[in-house]
């Protein structure tokens, strides 16, 4: 019997079949190719090879033959052919005292990599049923025939069996490693064995993912599968550098930065790992970093360099910069916003989303892209973040602004960084003017993040720009009044807020009093931002020309990697890495021989109950602030020495109790438990770990939903400013429906018009009837109505009188 895969119809009628053998052996293949720089691509192979044996079975034929009709009457996804490979491993290989006992570990991650290349399942969830049993008992799923087909279009068990042991042997020196962490002097981490299990797990399956997708994508728009051009680190290196030894070194401060990227490019060679860039504001970490990514990649043969940053702005900023360096946009891709909805729901987990085929998998020399995604990759339960994990395999990963990332998951931002060094191969490169301790973290780092260019007080002198000074205690409406005072003093000022409803408001309230006002936020889409800024920057140049005075108003996304000077600026408390950053859009290139204020204000009417993070942060910092003034010789009289940021991140992790540094999902359950030895859940079963015969106990599917990098449901839509209404109208386009290549090009050119909303903004919007769905809901675009030119995205028309006297 011929069992077939997928079918493709063409315009004419004519129908193309794909036979599980040839979709199998394919996927087997793009597996292996993904794992082989880290030693892996036999386990990669078998497993690419073993996924979809539930499709040779009759029941899936009679499945895929309804679907062929124009009348289907069987519900997509309604066979299950995920099962049969995970009952293939734990049958044949998961046996107790057996002749190696790394065979049971072995066999359930290669079980769950295979089982779910359509959705994660939780090994054991909250109601003590444990998912590899269910797949082993399920009565429907016609095992038997598969496993038979299987010989028969494939190859004999003891072949397979071979093929098992040869994925053991490449898994060992990852168990080697797990085991020197349990066992070692400097880390007994039970938990983080588990855990560590469990990412292995999730890297095999993001290789199947891949390989499935990427073979499906090639059948389905009968084309080869897509490769990435070729290219070499030794040019891009080499035009690199041509295009810096051309920057103008006549100030103090060119000739600093030109020293710092000096430097870093001579560390390259050193080998893989953890290295820190800690240099202030303003001096140039893009470029210093890509000269040590490029050099560190051609010397050690890496597959790819990944640029992360916290905020659009720095990737707008950082993306310029790296293109203009690098020299060829096509070895270049930018991923920050996933346009594309991928539902979640139990009835999609066992059929392939054609959207899942419009996601990037990073399949490119050069990545830039946010904080967001990149952690989504490495933590969000969807196939098409997870699709993206083995991509950050042999690569440099440089984190920018590294303090972004959220107190709240420090432990599972470090154990990522612990596997990506010691399994993937990875070098990670951690930059920030005000670097956590991640050491001191109560799930650290395993060994000490070296500096690529140590502290030089004479090196970071001309980086001293601005002076923090205690602006004093308002109400929001009071800082309208505190602003304008600042004004007669200044020509131009930045306020930045932590809010955007704060923002909206002090916006307004200055438009009021017919100053040349400017706001920016997250609620503006990337297009608009960027108009927004070019303008400013023009006012700017005038004003110190002697123009108009300039204010602008703005939440943190103005805070980093936006190339910008004012005289002035006014940050609303909140963390100090928040507040290093403002300054540095103060005084940014020393326009002003004296250093230039930066006040920082304590809005006292501020509701940060929903901004948990901010909190926690702003209230770090109001704790450091009280030791200072009480002996600012200990701070070096200086509110920005490191002696400062210290102590700031000192109370902001002694603050932190228990588990909070894990990741909280409920009272006492967190992200990271769910992913380790899943205490809370293993206690309600009846059967203890050892009984039960399973070593993986993980939540995985759980963990995956529950995973959130900053607080709130978030959602991208599209936004009909400019361009992006032409764009939204071509969303319904009727020869657009079925043509994936045009889908995918039409959202690439939508992703500058693009805004995350909250659910709540998402539901507020729903309920004007302000959201229109496209191609069965899988992208959302906003109401002309709803996106106002000032400030972006609206829940209602603006009221005029927001500001009242």
């Amino acid at each position: 019997m011929r069992y077939l895969a997928h079918f493709r119809r063409d315009p004419d009628g004519a129908l193309h079949i794909q036979t599980v053998a040839e979709h199998c052996r394919n996927t087997a293949k793009f597996a292996a190719e993904d794992l082989a720089g880290v030693g892996l691509e036999k386990a990669g192979y078998l497993v690419g090879l073993l996924h979809d044996m539930g499709k040779m079975t009759g029941r899936f034929r009679e499945y895929l033959e309804d679907g062929m009709s124009e009348t289907p009457s069987m519900r997509r996804g309604s066979v299950v052919h995920t099962y049969q490979a995970v009952r293939f491993f734990l049958t044949h290989f998961h046996i107790p005292n057996g002749r190696n006992d790394s065979h049971r570990v072995t066999s359930e991650i290669l079980a769950y990599a295979a089982g779910a290349h359509h959705g994660l399942f939780d090994c054991l969830d909250e109601d003590a049923l444990n998912g590899f049993q269910r797949r082993m008992d399920a009565e429907f799923c016609q095992y038997d025939e598969a496993q038979q087909a299987f010989y028969q279009q494939f190859e004999s068990f003891e072949k397979v069996a071979g093929r098992f042991d040869s994925a053991d042997e490449q898994l060992q020196p990852f168990y080697a490693w797990i085991k020197e962490i349990r066992c070692g002097d400097r880390h007994k981490d039970k938990e983080g064995v588990y855990f560590y299990c469990g990412f292995m797990a999730r890297l095999l399956l993001s290789a199947v993912i891949d390989g499935d997708r990427r073979d499906t994508a090639s059948f389905e728009s009968d084309e080869p599968p897509f490769r990435t051009k070729e290219f070499s680190w030794q040019t891009l290196l080499e035009r690199t550098e041509r295009k810096i030894a051309l920057f103008p070194q006549e100030t103090a401060i060119a000739k600093a930065r030109a020293e710092i990227s000096r430097r870093c490019r001579e560390e390259a060679d050193r080998p893989c790992g953890v290295y820190r860039l800690s240099v202030p504001t303003g001096s140039g970490k893009t470029l210093a970093s890509l000269r040590f990514a490029l050099a560190h990649a051609n010397k050690h043969g890496s597959r790819r360099i990944i640029f992360t940053a916290p905020l659009l702005g720095i990737i707008d900023q950082n993306a310029k910069d790296l293109r203009d360096a690098i020299g060829d946009d096509e070895l270049v891709l930018e991923h920050h916003s996933d346009l594309v909805q991928e539902k979640r729901g139990e009835e999609e987990r066992e059929k392939l989303d054609r959207r899942e085929l419009m996601t990037e998998n990073w399949d490119a020399p050069v990545i830039i892209t946010t904080l967001v995604q990149f952690l989504n990759t490495l933590y969000d339960g969807r196939t098409s973040c997870i699709r993206r994990f083995w991509a950050l395999c042999n690569s440099v990963i440089v984190i920018d602004e590294v303090q972004s990332v959220p107190v709240r998951m420090l432990s599972l931002f470090n154990m990522a960084v612990n596997f990506l060094v010691h399994v993937c191969r990875a070098t990670v490169v951690l930059c920030s003017a005000t670097q956590p301790c991640l050491e001191a973290a109560q799930r650290p780092i395993c060994e000490k993040a070296e500096e690529l260019v140590p502290y030089d007080p004479k090196l970071w002198a001309p980086f001293a720009r601005t002076c923090l000074i205690d602006g004093g205690k308002y109400t929001l409406k009071e800082l309208l009044p505190f602003a304008l005072r600042i004004l007669e003093k200044t020509d131009s000022l930045l306020i930045v807020c932590n809010k955007k409803a704060e923002a909206r408001e002090l916006y307004h309230g200055l438009l009021q009093s017919g100053l040349q006002c400017y706001h920016l936020s997250a609620s503006m889409c990337w297009a608009h931002r960027q108009d927004v800024l070019n303008d400013l920057r023009k006012s700017l140049n005038e004003c110190v020309e002697g123009g108009p005075k300039v204010v602008c108003v703005s939440t943190q996304v103005i805070e980093a990697g936006i190339d910008i000077s004012f005289a002035s600026v006014i940050r609303l408390t909140a963390g100090m890495d928040n507040i290093v950053q403002a300054a540095g859009r103060c005084n940014r290139n020393g326009e002003s021989k004296e250093l230039a204020p930066v006040y920082l204000v304590l809005c006292e009417d501020e509701d940060l109950r929903h901004l948990g993070d901010i909190a926690k942060a702003k209230a770090a910092t109001l704790q450091m602030l009280h030791n200072y003034k009480t002996d600012p010789e200990r701070f070096g009289c200086d509110l920005c020495s490191d002696a400062s940021i210290a102590l700031y991140y000192r109370n902001l992790y002694v603050n932190m109790k228990g588990k909070e540094q894990d990741l909280l999902c409920g009272e006492r359950i967190t992200v990271f438990d769910l992913l380790a030895q899943n205490r809370g859940y293993t206690q309600n079963s009846r059967n203890d770990q050892t009984s039960d015969g399973y070593f993986l106990h993980q939540a995985f599917r759980e963990a995956g939903e529950k995973f959130e990098v900053f607080d709130g449901d978030t959602v991208s839509v599209a936004i009909p400013y400019g361009k992006g209404a032409e764009l939204i109208a071509s969303l319904g386009a009727r020869d657009i429906a079925y043509d994936l290549n045009e889908q995918r090009g039409l959202l690439q050119k939508l992703k500058p018009y693009t805004v995350s909303l909250y659910r709540w903004e998402r539901e507020a919007l729903i309920r004007r009837g302000a959201l229109f769905e496209y191609w069965g809901g899988a992208v959302l675009a906003l109401a002309p109505e709803f996106y106002d030119d000032g400030t972006g995205v609206i829940t209602e028309p603006l009221n005029c009188g927001l500001w009242e006297e």
